[in-house]
């Protein structure tokens, strides 16, 4: 399993951003691409479509949908989430057509609580919360506790 942050760079000067949280508890299984709107990134580009989720609400139905209905949170190989405010994250996937060609995972039916922005959509997790559902449906328990402990702390309001 890795994921893979496809981070706005707008994330890497605020405070209270959870993907570097994400990187620093999780160095060997998570990586940071800073989002290039005119350079896709070839690492990307380059993973395989068939073990490759991209997690992105899917409510549009896309051909990349098809190519493998049996892939899943339990067992896709790489994880790219994309890192950064939900206005931002909806630029990076508009404007990343390279993007729009791997199967799309939704995450459902949990609340966000995160405190640190308000304005965000509530059934909208952040990458931290994101990492931690991920870590969970491919059984790496361990992991997602240690990660989940250190989102609560990081969490606290100020």
């Amino acid at each position: 399993m890795h994921i893979w942050l496809l981070t706005h760079s707008e994330e890497l000067k605020k405070a209270n951003g959870t993907g570097q949280l994400v990187h620093a508890h999780l160095p060997t299984l998570a990586s940071v691409i800073v989002w290039q709107r005119a350079t896709p990134s070839e690492t990307l580009q380059n993973l395989p479509l068939d073990n490759t989720l991209l997690i992105y609400p899917s409510a549009i139905e896309k051909a990349s949908d098809a190519f493998s209905p049996e892939l899943d949170a339990h067992n896709a190989k790489h994880f790219i989430i994309l890192d950064g405010t939900w206005q931002q994250a909806r630029k990076i996937y508009n404007r990343s057509p390279y993007l729009h060609r791997f199967k799309t995972y939704e995450i459902r039916g949990e609340n966000s609580q995160y405190l640190r922005r308000r304005n965000q959509q509530k059934s909208g997790l952040c990458t931290a919360e994101s990492a931690i559902h991920l870590l969970r449906k491919q059984k790496r328990i361990l992991e997602a506790t240690q990660l989940e402990e250190a989102f609560l702390a990081f969490n606290i309001e100020r």
